[in-house]
């Protein structure tokens, strides 16, 4: 049995409730109010056009894997992503064939580095990139029609949602956030920002609907948003593989030091040694404790899975992936990020733990805290419940179209 609650949108009209009810003997059965439908269950020969903000990591890793699995159910249905993020990083955590357009549909907000924000350069770029908007709108429904899609998912760019809708197309947003929150949090008081923030908030309105994924904020302006569980990849142990590579002692802990998709400079080389401890970390750092993490070759995801305690900061991957895995974790708090309230408390919910200061970081003084972490009862691991709830969504809609 496959059972699904979601909101499909027609373009023009009002949204109407879609229930798929039962799947028998490669037929599928299903309510769009009060009319019944008997739909095929063959192979679905479609085109998805995914596209991905590259603001950090975050946005490619809850897409890949819901992205990976209805591919994996349905391989038979073609994949185009745009975004500016690299091909190889792309290639890293998408499984299933695609093809990259590299352009840019939204940039986010604009960071100082990793943990603050310059809210008037935000507010500058987001006034700019709204000028002419509707006729934006227009020049990018032209080309997302000539790519003739038959489902446009959006992880976040509102952009592609208002687009989508001029060229008859549906469109499902899907995140943990959404960038008109985050407008209104930092841009609120300049200058033609409440212009901006309706153009936003309307294009996030025009989607078919809007998965809202776990931990993620309450997004009060998109009403019509679907709550779903958690959504990451499971990354591999291969603690015993590491500790081979380096030479490692059965009792020492492997440590992870990542602050995400954005610069953040730690130096590391005036970090104090750890007794029975190795951190990985990016780059070339002359420590006798450290690892560049990109000499072993491995996946992302892995690292994290490998390791005993990770050292990063709030955001939606590295929270979920190291909840996934059981791996304890010390963050450095984000400040005022809007997100972060909702990504710490879902974490204390399934994870150990602790806060650190950007003092403890810049000079390593996290002994204590990390010795604190440890004595920590263990909780039990999250599940990427969300993966299949959103693959059975996008079924759905993919089947109504």
């Amino acid at each position: 049995m496959c059972m699904v609650q979601i909101m499909i949108a027609s373009h023009i009209e009002m949204y109407k409730e879609l229930m798929v009810i039962t799947v028998i003997h490669g037929k599928g059965l299903a309510r769009i109010g009060e009319r019944v439908i008997i739909f095929s269950m063959s192979a679905m020969k479609k085109h998805i056009v995914l596209d991905l903000s590259f603001h950090g990591f975050g946005h490619i890793s809850q897409s890949a894997p819901v992205v990976n699995a209805l591919v994996g159910r349905f391989p038979q249905i073609k994949v185009t992503i745009r975004s500016s993020a690299p091909g190889d990083i792309l290639k890293a955590r998408f499984a299933c064939p695609f093809e990259q357009v590299h352009e840019s549909f939204d940039f986010g907000i604009v960071m100082k580095n990793a943990i603050e924000v310059d809210a008037p350069a935000t507010a500058a770029r987001y006034a700019a990139f709204h000028r002419d908007w509707g006729k934006k709108v227009e020049r990018e429904a032209a080309r997302l029609a000539s790519l003739s899609p038959d489902l446009v998912l959006s992880n976040v760019p509102y952009l592609s949602l208002a687009a989508s809708i001029r060229a008859g197309v549906a469109a499902v947003a899907f995140c943990s956030l959404n960038w008109a929150d985050l407008y209104r949090h930092y841009c609120s008081g300049f200058e033609g920002s409440e212009t901006v923030l309706g153009e936003i908030l309307d294009a996030y309105r025009s989607a078919t609907a809007f998965l809202r994924i776990e931990p993620c904020m309450p997004m009060k302006g998109l009403d019509f948003a679907i709550k779903t569980g958690p959504v990451a990849t499971a990354g591999r142990d291969r603690r015993d593989e590491i500790r081979t590579i380096l030479g490692l002692r059965r009792d020492e802990r492997i440590g992870l030091i990542s602050m995400g998709g954005m610069p953040y400079s730690i130096p590391l080389e005036g970090w104090p040694g750890f007794e029975k401890m190795r951190w990985l970390v990016p780059g070339n750092v002359c420590h006798p404790n450290m690892t560049s993490f990109e000499t072993l070759g491995m996946p992302f995801v892995d690292l994290v899975a490998s390791s005993d305690i990770m050292v990063t900061k709030p955001g939606y991957g590295s929270f979920v992936e190291a909840a996934m895995a059981g791996v304890a974790v010390l963050y450095l708090s984000r400040g005022d990020w809007p997100e972060e309230p909702y990504l710490i408390e879902w974490l204390k919910e399934h994870d150990r733990c602790l806060e650190v200061s950007r003092e403890q970081i810049e000079t390593g003084a996290i002994g204590e805290a990390i010795e604190s972490l440890f004595a920590m009862p263990e909780k039990p691991r999250a599940a990427a419940a969300g993966i299949d709830e959103a693959v059975d969504f996008l079924e759905a809609v993919l089947r109504a179209t």
